[in-house]
């Protein structure tokens, strides 16, 4: 005997789509079949969702309660999309006429897909997919490449070879029992500036999904490779043939940076002060105080990078390739489609598409013939940058069966390609709302607003902690640093200093979190350098300041690296017999630490993991941002039986200087500081302890540095 279902003769073959304000119609004399009608009533018992809808179990005693009764359908597969649920169960009992007017529901669906989206992303990007045959061939299905599968590779009939192809691109695995052993990418047309980089792609793709030594393959995962492969495949996407490829777009922008860097170097070689330097520092310098870095395909990511600033790029060891725990601050160039970028072009003008060329930059780079409005403007050489003319594709064969049947059809003809360069930061960086106004201004883009402070973006407020934008705040902290002021006489258990810092705001300005940028020259990434270095440095001396840090150093660790460092600053000196810079001090002063790049490992959180040593009672400093009409700091700490009172400036470009001091010596030299207090009267440790340093030698200290705290300690060291 079929399920009794109720019918009422006004409801049959109706949705309640078809009227959604009307209420439920009354069914207080129902009639119930015994052979269950052909509307599936009776079929759809058989679901499982059916048998255990809750609608479905209580409908026989709900009479007399329509609200409460299921809705009925002729259509089995409204019934079962909706489960039988009553009308409650729909959530439309409290939908009212003007509810159903002012769209609500409507609101209520859009929002319910953007959460489903997000939910969808987060799944995408977990690292849940391991690498096998399968993930890899659903990795392809994913990205929308196709995927062919080839077996009994080399005679091996374990032995398999996936096939990734896209239009412009492919790429080969050679997989064995889910173990890959081999990548090939390859590019369907050869273009001399794509193949070159091909080597050092394909080193990337196999090391994502090669084991480790000793690794098992239960924890190799897609992670990297699926990053990788993705751009590689949206670059493929959004290529056309004939007439774009975007791989050729990207590396024309490689060829004519690449061009710039080495004229940078060449020009820092025929400096006086550079005589004498080896090329990989001169490659430093240039890019972090001249026009940048780019490298194709590095620090495992594919892509385009045009590195801007390094982490302790003052110090010996620090070169463009250093691939170790230094940070590195880049912009990745790629490009987008002009439909998915959450952005507005300035004054409602035309983004510039995507255009493919080598010369975006003149033979000579220097620009010969200046305008007077760059020769009063310009500090420093102006380049000659070059104008590509615009990419005009020619009709898709489905426009011109459009144009056959419309002639008169303008948007069928030749056109240009709705794709955009793409500069994202890499790591985001926090800036000031001022200079993320000009920022966007130089790539033509209507700037977007922020409503979070600068200082809080950069130390975020804790969870359930009470934030009054328009009061003054303070970011306290303690660690403590291990120095080596004798480290030149054998010094081997570090000197601990415990600093108690504190970061005062009085007076909060607007920041933003810059992530990505559509831009249509080179030259505007290069334009905003000096800005971006100026905040990545500021960024750096307060997070080694103010950021805790769960590593510790071990000093016994620490002497062992501080001798490596010893021995092979001694051979640089044997090397080079000059005498020694102001930096050169320093490092031998902070040796243990900086010997490895990293300015945080002689800090700890946690003094009894030092063994023996014991920090001292502390040191109060206090720091004060100013981030308008200037970004300074203002530091303060005890200094002899005084104290000590620096005001500093971060200058675009990530220079320091000191703009008022009360310690320093003068600036020709002499000892003393205008304010009384002497200079050199302390075993500097490096042999030298009466030599004075001028307020530009302890800017550039800081420089080198990167760490207020240990700046602290070696004037204290010095000058005490």
């Amino acid at each position: 005997m079929s399920t009794p279902m109720r019918h009422g003769p006004s409801q049959q073959g109706r949705t309640p789509s078809q009227y959604p304000g009307t209420a439920p119609t009354p069914q207080t004399q129902a009639a119930f079949s015994p052979h269950g009608p052909r509307s599936s009533p009776q079929q759809f018992k058989k679901s499982p969702a059916a048998k255990n809808s809750p609608a479905l179990a209580s409908s026989a005693p709900t009479v007399g309660h329509p609200a409460n009764q299921p809705v009925n359908f002729d259509s089995p597969t409204a019934a079962a999309a909706l489960g039988a649920l009553g009308i409650n169960d729909l959530g439309l009992d409290s939908l009212s006429m003007g509810g159903l007017v002012g769209g609500t529901g409507r609101a209520d669906e859009d929002d319910r897909r953007r959460r489903m989206d997000e939910v969808m992303k987060i799944l995408s990007d977990a690292n849940s997919a391991r690498v096998s045959n399968d993930s890899l061939e659903r990795l392809a299905k994913q990205l929308g490449l196709d995927n062919i599968w080839e077996e009994n590779i080399d005679g091996d009939k374990d032995s398999k070879l996936l096939i990734m192809a896209g239009s412009n691109m492919s790429v080969e695995i050679k997989i064995t029992n889910h173990i890959v052993s081999q990548t090939d990418l390859a590019f369907i047309e050869s273009i001399p500036i794509v193949d070159k980089h091909i080597g050092k792609a394909n080193e990337i793709l196999k090391k994502d999904l090669s084991l480790a030594p000793n690794q098992s393959p239960l924890t190799k995962y897609l992670t990297e490779f699926k990053a990788n492969l993705k751009r590689l495949a949206t670059l493929d996407k959004l290529s056309v043939s004939p007439g774009l490829n975007c791989h050729e777009a990207v590396a024309g922008i490689y060829e004519s940076l690449e061009h710039v860097h080495r004229w940078d170097v060449d020009k820092l070689r025929e400096d006086p002060s550079f005589s004498g330097k080896p090329e990989e520092k001169l490659k430093v310098y240039a890019l972090c105080t001249r026009h940048g870095y780019p490298q194709m395909h590095t620090r495992g990511q594919i892509g385009l990078s045009l590195d801007y600033w390094k982490e302790s790029r003052k110090l010996p060891s620090t070169t463009v390739d250093t691939d170790d725990d230094r940070k590195t601050w880049a912009i990745k160039i790629s490009c987008a489609p002009l439909n998915s970028i959450d952005y507005t072009p300035l004054n409602n003008m035309a983004y510039t598409p995507v255009r493919v060329s080598e010369r975006w930059i003149g033979p000579n780079i220097e620009k010969a013939n200046l305008t007077n409005e760059e020769m009063i403007s310009t500090t420093g050489p102006v380049l000659d940058w070059l104008e590509p003319n615009n990419i005009i594709l020619p009709p898709s064969e489905e426009a011109k069966v459009e144009d056959a049947l419309d002639p008169g059809n303008s948007m069928s003809g030749p056109k240009t390609p709705e794709v955009l360069f793409l500069a994202t930061f890499d790591p985001p960086i926090i800036v000031t709302q001022a200079v993320a106004m000009d920022i966007y201004k130089l790539c033509a883009t209507e700037p977007h607003m922020s409503n979070a402070t600068f200082d809080v973006l950069l130390f975020p407020i804790p969870e359930g902690s009470a934030y009054d934008p328009s009061e003054p705040r303070m970011v306290e902290h303690t660690r403590t640093l291990a120095t080596f002021p004798r480290v030149m006489e054998g010094q081997i258990e570090p000197d601990l200093k415990t600093h108690h810092s504190t970061l005062h705001i009085y007076k909060p300005v607007y920041g933003q979190v810059l992530k990505e940028l559509p831009f249509s020259h080179p030259k505007e990434l290069v334009q905003m350098l000096p800005a971006l270095r100026q905040y990545a440095f500021l960024s750096t001396l307060l997070y080694n300041s103010f950021k805790r840090n769960p590593a510790t150093t071990n000093p016994s660790a620490a002497a062992a690296v501080q001798k490596q460092d010893s021995e092979a600053q001694k051979q640089q000196q044997q090397k080079q017999p000059a005498a020694s810079t102001v930096e050169d001090e320093f490092s031998q002063f902070m040796s243990s630490g900086k010997s490895n790049g990293s300015a945080r490992k002689p800090s700890t959180t946690n003094p009894s993991a030092a063994g023996a040593a014991r920090p001292s009672e502390g040191t109060a400093v206090d720091i004060t941002l100013t981030m308008h009409p200037t970004t300074r700091l203002q530091i303060v700490f005890p200094f002899r039986s005084k104290t000590a009172n620096i005001h500093v400036e971060i200058q675009p470009g990530g220079r320091v200087h000191i703009v008022s001091h009360n310690i320093f010596a003068a600036d020709d030299g002499a000892a003393g500081a205008s304010h009384g207090f002497g200079a050199g009267h302390g075993n500097d440790g490096a042999g030298d302890k009466h030599r004075y340093y001028a307020a530009a030698q302890w800017a550039s200290i800081l420089e080198t540095t990167e760490d207020i705290d240990q700046w602290i300690e070696y004037i204290k060291a010095k000058l005490e």
